[in-house]
């Protein structure tokens, strides 16, 4: 058995993306029993897994992929933006508390992993940066 011999950087990163899309997507089954609920409301938690999976699926491999690899880290980016964005206005026009304080506590964990996508063994990682 293999282990995953990626920074730790990018484990986090990883977790975060595919973490906070999981949450979002039990949190909105649990809206969906609701009255009046449509299916409409996993539409955003599903995109933002499957677009964190094609931003975690680039940044896991650069081996095999350099050129995609960088490409990725571009793609979230623009990614981790619109999903914070789109958590933090989420927390300022949430009525239930505890939506509140995912949304907050998700558009945190989107900025972090933000940042964490361009410190410098993310850059060594995916072939970005020089030694």
């Amino acid at each position: 058995m293999s282990r995953w011999s990626a920074p730790l950087e990018i484990k986090v990163i990883t977790g975060l993306l595919l973490g906070i899309a999981l949450v979002h997507i039990l949190l909105s089954l649990v809206l969906l029993s609701a009255p009046g609920s449509t299916g409409r409301v996993l539409f955003v938690p599903v995109t933002a897994l499957l677009l964190g999976a094609i931003v975690a699926g680039g940044l896991a491999v650069p081996d095999r992929l350099p050129r995609f690899a960088r490409f990725a880290r571009y793609i979230g980016y623009a990614v981790i933006a619109i999903m914070a964005l789109q958590h933090a206005f989420g927390m300022l026009a949430g009525t239930l508390w505890w939506l509140r304080i995912f949304f907050g506590l998700a558009a945190a964990g989107y900025i972090y992993a933000g940042v964490l996508l361009s410190s410098r063994p993310v850059l060594r990682h995916v072939g970005s940066a020089k030694a």
